[in-house]
């Protein structure tokens, strides 16, 4: 199972590390870690992980597609015309095109998600409209190959989630007591109806600078890639 992750500067690297671990389980197993430029490449959260291969040497037909979401570095990737031609190329012959956080706005942005139901971090979600996809609050959205989670720690519900959807419900049961994901969270504030009024607006407050979602309105609209 060949599985090709997008990365770019800034990235979140919880978007990326939970997903790949879930990934790892898969038979056979391989990985690409894709930027345009081969080396270290830094995620917003201090560590850097190796772009393994670049844009002219990545697998042209991967097993899964994976992209993983940020803020300003992800919207900034939404008017880099080489990544969004990448995504386009590679996820219009990857058997699975997935993505967790708001990299789903990169998969909309080269028009893959044409139709398709799909997940993103709550602040973004609505917007995925834009980009002709329907927009879910789910945790975890599978509309046929397209597979997308929401924000962040929802990255290893999407990878258990995949584990169980390729492999089988009993693995993927396996799956989740080898991760022992039996989450308690400490403040139960984690998505905005759970979250008070005055939790949710400073929360707002910070997410809207992060996150300019205002220029998506001008973002061309991609049709959707020939399979080839």
């Amino acid at each position: 199972m060949k599985v090709q992750a997008l990365v770019f500067p800034g990235f979140t690297f919880i978007d990326l590390a939970a997903p790949m671990q879930a990934f790892s389980l898969l038979p056979e197993f391989e990985s690409q870690i894709v930027w345009q430029e081969k080396g270290a490449v830094d995620s917003d959260g201090g560590v850097s992980v190796n772009a393994t291969h670049d844009f002219s040497n990545a697998w042209t037909n991967p097993d899964i597609l994976f992209v993983p979401g940020n803020t300003v570095s992800l919207f900034a990737q939404l008017e880099d015309e080489r990544t969004i031609d990448f995504v386009a190329d590679r996820g219009g012959r990857a058997k699975w095109v997935t993505s967790v956080c708001n990299g789903s706005l990169l998969l909309g942005a080269a028009g893959l998600l044409h139709g398709y139901a799909a997940a993103s971090y709550w602040y973004t979600r609505e917007y995925l409209s834009h980009f002709g996809a329907i927009p879910t609050a789910d945790r975890v959205v599978i509309d046929r190959n397209r597979v997308t989670g929401g924000g962040m720690t929802a990255g290893l519900d999407f990878g258990l989630t995949m584990l169980g959807h390729l492999l089988g419900e009993p693995m993927g049961r396996v799956s989740e007591l080898l991760f022992e994901y039996a989450p308690q969270p400490p403040y139960g504030t984690g998505r905005p109806e759970l979250a008070p009024a005055e939790t949710l607006q400073t929360a707002l407050g910070i997410v809207g600078k992060l996150m300019p979602v205002e220029r998506i309105q001008s973002l061309k609209v991609r049709p959707a890639p020939a399979v080839v």
